[in-house]
């Protein structure tokens, strides 16, 4: 009877919410930075550095054998490396963590995990990207002219 009673009053107080709420503008039209792909909700600044696969810094408890529970933090595997791309034809330093190299390795290459992966959305990855796309259009428009010719 109490939990009728309760879902009842949540639902009424949830209409007169949405009757009273004026609507608001998207905040796409307010920011005039470039929106994520929705890949997750929140990203720490270290993880928009480089390329983290979609690995980010954890909060939990230590457990002592007391079964004493104090907060801390889980941070991602990340170091410095140097990562060949084909399509530039250099080595190409990032930040990366140890699950990214297991993802380039199963895309075939870090050309094919930058130009597929839905992580790769700012930083040091997006710029590397941008120059790869750049340069594939670039051999495009070359080899049209050249079919032209």
């Amino acid at each position: 009877m109490l939990r009728n009673a309760f879902t009842t009053r949540c639902t009424t107080i949830a209409a007169r919410w949405q009757q009273t709420t004026p609507t608001l503008a998207p905040l796409s039209n307010l920011t005039s930075q470039p929106q994520d792909s929705g890949a997750c909700r929140y990203r720490s600044n270290r993880s928009r550095r480089g390329l983290y696969d979609g690995k980010d810094i954890r909060t939990g408890n230590n457990l002592s054998f007391s079964m004493r529970h104090t907060k801390r933090t889980f941070k991602p595997n990340v170091f410095k490396k140097r990562v060949y791309s084909e399509i530039l034809d250099e080595m190409v330093r990032f930040h990366l963590t140890a699950a990214t190299l297991r993802s380039i390795d199963k895309a075939g290459g870090l050309d094919n995990y930058l130009l597929t992966s839905k992580h790769v959305t700012s930083g040091e990855g997006k710029e590397i990207k941008d120059r790869i796309v750049a340069k594939l259009a670039y051999e495009d428009r070359v080899r049209a002219r050249e079919e032209a010719a």
